[in-house]
């Protein structure tokens, strides 16, 4: 296995809250046209909308085309139109893809369907009127820099860390050197802890993804403990410092993980010190869990969020690719 960002097609295994596997890929990468969307057809019959035609300023994305439900949103489909000032989402949609909305500098508020599961690297980044966004209750990826530069995210000024749905570790925004992330986390976002001054981290039994450069350059981080259950680790994502414009393992870094497992799969790979996670011992004193939880949210029902905890539910099977969607 290689680790190269993105490149590679991988089964992400989350024992979640849905009930039938589903694969993203594209049929056979042929690009249709309906209306202002051009579209292609996904492996599971769903349609991925790959480019807005149009030009109008209120957007709407339909929930079927040619009969199909939409699930996704393909990378890059609004991205940098400044003229858009709103959209309205289908409740089929499942994907939002990498820079879906980035840019997007005249787009105020957004309303995601609880249907959404995954949100992109940089999807709303660089929005700089969007003031209001609600967290689906379904939500359990999020990627790098996904709402960077909004002032939707300035709510979370003054917290340790900005946890979305109770699912995803967004970003860490202390300084503190010690973290216990919270229990029932699935997710830890791409550069969630870039460049922070951590010798410490407890990561929960609950966690599947752990994205892109998550601990990049955390130079006093010198070991960690990963759970049996993390199915995807992105490039650079535990271990790993700047070294000129490439980047190298942290020197005497350790994993303490399981046998046959992705994390020590992780090591092998980066050439790094692999112990068995009986051995690892956690220091005596160690800080709460702090999770900040967003307030300017858009509802039109009331929900009651489902837990993705790994020991309930069915598999859904997310398959990461470069090729037609990205998602």
């Amino acid at each position: 296995m290689t680790f190269s960002k993105r490149i590679f097609c991988m089964i992400l295994c989350l024992m979640a809250v849905f009930s039938m596997p589903l694969v993203i890929s594209a049929e056979e990468e042929t690009t249709l046209t309906a209306g202002d969307f051009a579209y292609i057809v996904l492996d599971d019959g769903t349609v991925c909308v790959t480019s807005y035609l149009g030009e109008s300023t209120d957007v709407e994305v339909p929930s079927q085309i040619d009969g199909k439900n939409v699930s996704t949103l393909g990378a890059e489909i609004f991205w940098y139109n400044k003229e858009i000032t709103s959209v309205k989402l289908p409740e089929t949609l499942e994907f939002m893809g990498a820079r879906a909305f980035q840019g997007c500098t005249s787009l105020t508020e957004v309303k995601l369907p609880d249907s959404v599961h995954e949100i992109g690297d940089a999807c709303f980044q660089g929005c700089s009127g969007l003031s209001k966004i609600n967290v689906p209750a379904n939500l359990v990826y999020v990627g790098a820099f996904a709402f960077d530069e909004t002032p939707w995210v300035t709510q979370f000024e003054g917290c340790t860390s900005i946890i979305l749905g109770g699912k995803v570790f967004y970003k860490y925004l202390s300084d503190e050197d010690k973290v216990v992330i919270p229990d029932d986390i699935v997710c830890i976002s791409g550069n969630a802890f870039d460049g922070k001054s951590l010798s410490f981290v407890k990561i929960p039994e609950t966690v599947a993804f752990i994205g892109d450069y998550a601990f990049y350059n955390c130079k006093n981080l010198k070991e960690i403990k990963l759970p049996s259950t993390i199915y995807y680790l992105g490039e650079n994502s535990i271990g790993m410092t700047a070294s000129g414009s490439e980047a190298k393992a942290v020197n005497d870094f350790v994993i303490y993980a399981d046998e046959n497992t992705l994390a020590e799969e992780y090591a092998e790979f980066n050439k790094m010190t692999i112990k068995a996670a009986s051995e690892f011992v956690e220091p005596e004193s160690l800080p709460e869990a702090e999770a900040c939880v967003p307030t300017a949210e858009i509802r039109d029902v009331e929900t009651t969020p489902q837990s993705a905890g790994l020991s309930q539910g069915a598999v859904v099977a997310i398959v990461i690719s470069i090729a037609g969607c990205v998602v």
